[in-house]
């Protein structure tokens, strides 16, 4: 057994297929055309026409009517990166017509997801004539009927899931809306917006050369809500982080590059950069704040950079530690539910920032759907993850007859709960995803590419694996099986002593491997001479000098 007691599943065990051909085979990736879309995508060929995609044409004609009339446009963002980055690109092509324009963010405590009918009352005193919603509003259909009713059109850009109701807006800009008719249906919010720009500026500006820099100049906001929103690195979604990345080294947009500065983000910028060291950060005001801390920042082109950063700065470490505090309390409270088929957890301590966290880390470590809930006075409020077996937007529509409000897409989801139905809704959710799991399904899992040779451990592999970048949903990190490595020196390392660092030899070669949050088990290697490690190959540099490195995922003492 590993030493976080977990199944290790091998997608390849083909002894014939090269490494190289294991990883393609892992990704379905068979024909030449396919390859070549993967590993090289292009404008011409992967970012679609805009107008491809439903109400597009008339979403233009109606900002462009909008524009010339001065009339006042409010963006309705999220709280999250999706969200504020998606806004910041919307924000930033408006800006560029002159238009007026201005935005709204919601409080995640105080008003949670989506349009409420207070902003629509508020965009009717304020004489808002057009609101364009930014991945959100695809199931806000009452608040949708009541802008109308008060003269404000609203054009919808989402990609969650649709619901049977689909709001009468004016215009609505979602791939996966039926008779959309996009060829790529998992953009995610920031994706939409993206295309939603792009229209803009193929109708508004005259030059090709214009129309490109434009776009292309709001690929890397575009980038990182397609990472931190977990959308699939495959198709259009690939060029966009791909080229997006590119365009994040050297952003056009100060706060974005203070962002980058503080977080210590430096030369080539990886998707592990923006979904660990940039995206909390602009989380983290719409955890424990408020987001619009985070798109002030992107918005920003003066010396204002400078403190919108640092409160960030300040938001994120004080998440940080919240997390420390009740992760252990969630734990404990996990651990008595590991016989049902999904966890719900709720304490009045847990907040509701951060309960999406909190839920995140109970699938991760037991492999199973989580809710986390903030208790309030007459309601909880709750943030959902699941496992690759179940749907949680359609596990919450078997208990929509119980909840007040609820949205999201097949991975994560949101609700509030009058406290008064909370057992009903428990019953009700181990009901339906009981009958979409079983005790197979519940067993902890470490995918794992497939088992290589210590030969294959090498700066040869190392680049190879370049290829495939960049990593992400769709597209994971290659981790691979090596067996029997022998066991020269180890400690734990860190100022807290949390991570565990192996020497070996590996070709006559000395290589070093790292395993992040894995101190806890150096007891564990008292005495052992070899270990099966579960593992990435990394690249490590000191003083100018590269290595091949191994970054550990799992490990056993080898039989």
């Amino acid at each position: 057994m590993s030493v976080l007691k977990k199944q290790w599943v091998i997608k390849n065990t083909d002894r014939k297929q090269s490494l190289l051909k294991k990883l393609l085979a892992n990704r379905g990736l068979e024909s030449e055309v396919e390859m070549e879309q993967f590993f090289h995508p292009t404008a011409e060929r992967d970012f679609h026409d805009p107008f491809l995609m439903k109400d597009m044409g008339k979403a233009v004609l109606r900002i462009g009517q909008a524009i010339e009339k001065g009339e006042r446009i409010m963006i309705f963002g999220d709280y999250d990166v999706d969200g504020v980055t998606g806004s910041a690109i919307l924000m930033r092509a408006l800006r560029l017509f002159k238009a007026n324009v201005s935005y709204r963010l919601p409080h995640r405590i105080e008003d949670g997801y989506g349009l409420r009918e207070k902003f629509i009352k508020e965009f009717a005193k304020l004489d808002v004539k057009l609101a364009i919603t930014v991945d959100n509003g695809i199931s806000c259909f009452n608040e949708v009927a009541l802008a109308n009713e008060l003269g404000i059109d609203v054009i919808i850009s989402d990609h969650h899931t649709v619901p049977e109701k689909i709001p009468a807006a004016y215009a609505i800009l979602h791939p996966k809306l039926p008779g959309c008719g996009y060829p790529f249906t998992e953009l995610t919010g920031a994706g939409v917006a993206l295309k939603l720009a792009q229209a803009l500026f193929e109708r508004r500006l005259d030059s090709v050369e214009a129309r490109e820099q434009a776009t292309t100049g709001l690929l890397d906001l575009a980038c990182m809500g397609t990472i931190a929103d977990f959308g699939a690195l495959t198709g259009e979604n690939r060029y966009i982080v791909k080229e997006g990345l590119r365009m994040l080294e050297n952003t056009r947009w100060p706060g974005l590059s203070r962002l980058k500065d503080n977080a210590g983000c430096k030369g080539k910028i990886s998707t592990y950069d923006i979904g660990f060291l940039l995206g909390p950060r602009i989380n983290a005001a719409g955890r424990i704040s408020h987001s619009s801390h985070a798109l002030r920042l992107l918005l920003a082109d003066d010396d204002s950079t400078h403190v919108l950063a640092d409160t960030l700065e300040k938001l994120n470490r004080k998440r940080q530690k919240m997390m420390e505090e009740l992760n252990e309390l969630a734990d404990t409270m996990a651990t008595e539910q590991l016989q049902n088929p999904i966890i719900i957890l709720h304490h009045p301590e847990f907040h509701g920032g951060i309960i999406g966290l909190i839920a995140a880390k109970m699938v991760e470590k037991y492999s199973r759907p989580a809710i986390a809930m903030e208790e309030r006075a007459e309601s909880l409020i709750g943030s959902c993850r699941t496992t690759a077996s179940v749907n949680i937007i359609e596990a919450l529509s078997s208990a929509k007859d119980l909840l007040s409000h609820f949205g999201g897409h097949a991975g994560a989801a949101g609700f509030d709960l009058p406290k008064k139905n909370l057992q009903a809704f428990k019953e009700r959710l181990m009901l339906t995803v009981g009958k979409a799991t079983n005790a197979e399904s519940c067993l902890p899992k470490l995918a794992i590419e497939c088992e290589i040779s210590h030969e294959e451990v090498s700066q040869q592999s190392m680049e190879m694996l370049r290829w495939f970048e960049p990593f992400g949903a769709g597209n994971d990190a290659p981790r691979f099986l090596l067996s029997g490595v022998p066991l020269h020196d180890y400690r734990t390392v860190g100022a807290d002593k949390k991570h565990l660092k192996l020497t070996t030899r590996l070709n006559g070669e000395k290589v070093d491997a790292i395993g992040f949050k894995l101190g806890s088990f150096v007891s564990q290697l008292n005495g052992s001479k070899t270990l099966d490690l579960v593992c990435e190959i990394d690249e490590n540099e000191w003083q100018g000098k590269k290595s091949v490195q191994l970054k550990i995922a799992d490990f056993r003492v080898a039989e």
